[in-house]
């Protein structure tokens, strides 16, 4: 019923904390699972984590470059491979629980094929809702339930913008345009900040040295000139299956 979907880069404790949740679900959760892990090219290989018995269906993928800022191609790569209708993306640092995936399994009766859905999400170290600056509760921007299909129709995430950080506002323009928003706020993920998970999320790359001005109008200008405005570049990279 459901492919989960994550990146995976330099994390190792964090998915270990991943297998330990995934194990404790209950068998009909594990029924209605995989877990698909795309490794972004790590040095420290997602492969190489011990994993527990009694995980869901599990495979794992690698990038076999090192690419900087790369996530949105390593979420193409697991959504090309997913084998159920409905994808669950979210990045390493978001956790789903055996609860928070008990509620979704509950309503996703009720979903509709045309609609992307945000999630919930409860900080780790407090138990209470991530909020925004205006005191309201803040999904993460990455994290979506959708079709498979929907994914693709849209087009999924154009690759000749990785290495830029903070381009998944492109995606999101592009999803809305063509997909209703939904929000889920009975299915909260649990966001785990590197004060509580030292690896939880990428610190080995700084944030503002993918942020470079006038990068995303330059990568524009030169599809442009190649006569390529408005298409949308997917899997351009090697990968393989390594799990």
């Amino acid at each position: 019923m459901l492919s989960l979907i994550m990146p995976y880069y330099r994390n190792p404790g964090q998915l270990a904390l991943h297998y330990a949740t995934w194990a404790a679900w209950g068998p009909e959760m594990k029924a209605q699972t995989e877990i698909v892990i795309v490794d972004d090219g790590s040095p420290e290989p997602a492969a190489d984590v011990a994993r527990p018995a009694g995980l869901p269906p599990l495979s794992i993928y690698r990038v076999t470059e090192d690419r900087p800022w790369h996530q949105h191609a390593a979420r193409n790569l697991g959504a090309h491979v997913a084998k159920e209708p409905w994808l669950l993306l979210t990045d390493m640092d978001h956790v789903l629980t055996a609860d928070a995936a008990h509620a979704l399994f509950r309503r996703m009766h009720r979903l509709e094929a045309g609609t992307a859905y945000f999630l919930n999400r409860i900080d780790a170290d407090t138990g209470t809702p991530t909020l925004g600056r205006d005191g309201q509760p803040k999904p993460h921007p990455n994290s979506f339930v959708m079709t498979r299909d929907l994914y693709w129709r849209v087009g999924g995430y154009d690759e000749d913008f990785c290495g830029i950080y903070g381009t998944d506002g492109l995606f999101k323009s592009r999803l809305f345009d063509t997909a209703g928003r939904g929000f889920l706020k009975h299915v909260a993920l649990v966001r785990y900040s590197r004060d509580v998970m030292p690896d939880a999320s990428t610190s080995t790359l700084p944030r503002k040295d993918g942020r470079m001005p006038g990068a995303k109008r330059a990568v524009l200008a030169a599809k442009a000139a190649r006569g390529a405005a408005g298409t949308i570049t997917v899997l351009d990279f090697p990968w393989e299956r390594v799990l």
